[in-house]
């Protein structure tokens, strides 16, 4: 903990350099012990200035008394180090400039001292360094209390969003990391891509695009596959913007993520047990769905028995549309499979095979911000046991184009 003399000393060298972009390490802990003192003492109050029900003046006196108790030696420069204080705790300190920068989708820190950043598929170190893991932790406690999470040494794990920033955040700390504080920021832009930028990105080509077009216009089902941050979102938001204004959307989300344009969606997001009242789930919201006199169903993304659900939608007539993580189009088949069968259903494999085939009629596989495959999903042969496909794009890689296998499409992608 920062002293009054080494505080003192530092400062009447010359108090005007300081910098809130260069403060030195006894200011960053200085700040770290503040934060966590008002974690310890007053945890909602964050949240609630963050919400706007209580006013920051409020934040502000508990902070000055944390100074005055501990004898902190501010000066002149202690409005400055409030202010840093509360840069801590409402924005994100050493990561607002990546936060604010459209270029880039993710920002990952596995350790205090070691972060990476993802601008269209493709990663780069950054130099951030947090100084040590005590600075680090606190920063990830604060970022998860004021969005309403919870994290602590009894619970480590914490994903939350961040709607005012459209960011998606995946938080943990030991005990469960054995490497120290981790953090993972996905990042949504604040203006939803159309079509037209996703072709200047290089996701597609002109052709592709006015194909996937006139998917998003049809009654087709689709889902979009690949690793995290390939693109998957970003498309489905793309064509979930695109269809027909008058088609009637249910978006369900265990984080938001879609943010439709579109006049006529309803968007839910999942209850947690920490948000009070009954918690209410992603098989929740679909099955609610089916009275809502909808034309589809958008799930933000496929996860254990949640499939099974998505796959029923999709057999009663309704469109769907969802992402899921699997490495080849033709592997989202047997995901979803395995999927469903977390259902705990009695249904036989053959019968649920049946059903995927019947409920997705396209899917999507990206791969490093770009449409790498789509298929067809035709239908599935009990006889066999095998889906019959219809393979309409594959990207290649070599060539930096589209190839064209045989398909009704052929006249869009010559």
């Amino acid at each position: 903990m920062p002293t009054v003399q080494s505080l003192h000393s530092d400062k009447r060298k010359n108090s005007s350099l300081v910098d809130l972009d260069k403060l030195n390490s006894e200011i960053n802990i200085l700040i770290s012990d503040i934060t966590y003192e008002i974690l310890r003492d007053s945890p909602t109050l964050v949240t609630e200035v963050n919400n706007g029900t209580i006013s920051e003046q409020v934040l502000e006196k508990s902070i000055i008394q944390i100074i005055d108790k501990n004898k902190y030696y501010i000066g002149k420069d202690r409005q400055k180090v409030i202010e840093k204080v509360f840069d801590f705790m409402f924005k994100y300190g050493p990561l607002q400039s990546y936060v604010e920068d459209d270029s880039i989708s993710d920002i990952d820190g596995t350790r205090y001292d070691n972060f990476t950043i993802k601008r269209y598929g493709k990663r780069e170190r950054i130099a951030v360094n947090f100084g040590n893991e005590k600075i680090f932790e606190n920063y990830c406690k604060i970022i998860a209390l004021r969005n309403g999470g919870i994290l602590n040494e009894n619970d480590t794990h914490c994903r939350i969003s961040d709607e005012k920033n459209r960011l998606r955040v995946n938080l943990s700390i030991p005990p469960r990391n054995l490497s120290g504080p981790a953090i993972s920021i996905r990042k949504h832009p604040k203006e939803n891509y159309t079509f037209e930028k996703l072709i200047s990105l290089g996701m597609m080509n002109e052709n592709v695009a006015n194909y996937l077009k006139d998917l998003s216009r049809s009654n087709k089902s689709i889902l979009i596959c690949g690793k995290g941050g390939s693109g998957k979102t970003t498309l489905l938001r793309a064509i979930v913007d695109y269809a027909d204004e008058m088609e009637r959307i249910l978006i369900a989300e265990s984080d938001s993520e879609i943010y439709p344009k579109k006049p006529n969606c309803i968007v839910q997001r999942v209850k947690k047990k920490n948000e009070g009242g009954i918690p209410v789930t992603l098989l929740d919201l679909i099955i609610d769905g089916l009275t809502m006199s909808l034309d589809t169903y958008v799930v933000g993304e496929l996860t254990d028995g949640v499939a099974w659900y998505f796959i029923i939608a999709g057999f009663t007539g309704h469109r769907v549309m969802a992402t899921t993580h699997t490495w080849s189009a033709e592997g989202a088949l047997p995901r979803m499979l395995t999927l469903a069968k977390m259902a705990q259903i009695s249904e036989s494999e053959k019968t649920i095979k049946e059903m995927i085939a019947t409920s997705i009629d396209i899917v999507i596989h990206m791969d490093d911000f770009k449409v790498d495959e789509i298929i067809e999903v035709l239908s599935y042969d009990p006889y066999t046991d095998n889906y019959r496909i219809n393979r309409l794009y594959k990207y290649n890689k070599a060539m930096s184009n589209y190839e064209c296998y045989k398909s009704c499409f052929v006249e869009k992608i010559k």
